[in-house]
């Protein structure tokens, strides 16, 4: 599977103001991650209203455009390809838990393609990777969730720029903290520390790629009151500095309207 995709071109879109997607119908599949404002698209006949985080998939030959205008600016990671099979390809539209990783792999494919010296079937690898891991996301988001585990992962997802604690949200739910980890664990085995942790780090490296806050900015946006500690977090949690991470696969091509 995934052996005959090539990736053909791709970029970040970056609108000046208030934008709507032009009406066309193109010769390749085109995948859209948002991660900024509101975007309204038909495709087929039915209509997406987009937010960050949202995925949508622009099939070949078929006709789409934008519905109406955005009322802010709007952002995403767009990649043209071919060669996929119906099923090796994630759904028209969903909303995955995480796109962070996506959203990187779409940095990666960019930087290579972009840069001397990357033969060209580096793109086409990385581009496989993406469909691959937007596939395996939406499985992901798509599973019969416990209906309290989805209720507290929505809340943590809401609320992990604030220091929470597994206390805390015990105390919300009015559940036990034992109690509550045993549940959550059945369906994320890192337990509820690790979860609040993956979507602080998530929200953080999402901003440090698509953003130009300072780290001290991000530092404060995410509640730690000692930036130092904030750059000793983000480095145990994933390896490298904040400065580092937003450096890599930086020569990617941008087009704004």
């Amino acid at each position: 599977m995934y052996d005959n995709i090539k990736f053909i071109h791709g970029g970040k879109f970056i609108s000046r103001g208030s934008w709507k997607h032009p009406e066309r119908v193109i010769d390749s599949t085109e995948i859209i991650i948002l991660t900024k404002g509101t975007m309204y698209i038909s495709t087929a006949g039915t209509e997406y209203i987009l937010t960050p985080g949202d995925v949508i998939r622009l099939d070949a030959g078929v006709r789409h455009g934008g519905t109406r205008y955005s009322t802010a600016d709007v952002s995403f990671y767009w990649v043209h390809f071919t060669g996929a099979e119906k099923n090796e390809l994630p759904p028209v539209c969903f909303h995955p838990e995480n796109t962070v990783q996506a959203e990187l792999i779409c940095r990666q494919i960019l930087h290579y393609a972009n840069t001397a010296g990357y033969p060209r079937e580096s793109a086409d690898c990385l581009m496989r990777v993406l469909i691959m891991e937007l596939t395996s996301e939406n499985l992901r988001s798509g599973e019969g969730n416990h209906r309290l585990c989805s209720a507290v992962k929505e809340w943590v997802r809401l609320n992990c720029d604030l220091p929470i604690k597994v206390s805390d949200i015990a105390s919300h739910f009015n559940y036990n903290e034992d109690y509550l980890n045993r549940v959550f664990r059945q369906f994320h085995p890192g337990g509820l520390k690790a979860y609040i942790d993956e979507m602080k780090m998530q929200r953080i490296k999402h901003d440090l790629i698509n953003n130009s806050l300072s780290l001290q900015e991000i530092a404060g946006k995410y509640s730690f009151g000692d930036y130092k500690y904030f750059l000793k977090y983000f480095k145990y949690h994933e390896g490298v500095s904040p400065t580092r991470y937003r450096q890599v696969y930086y020569n990617i091509h941008t087009n704004n309207k």
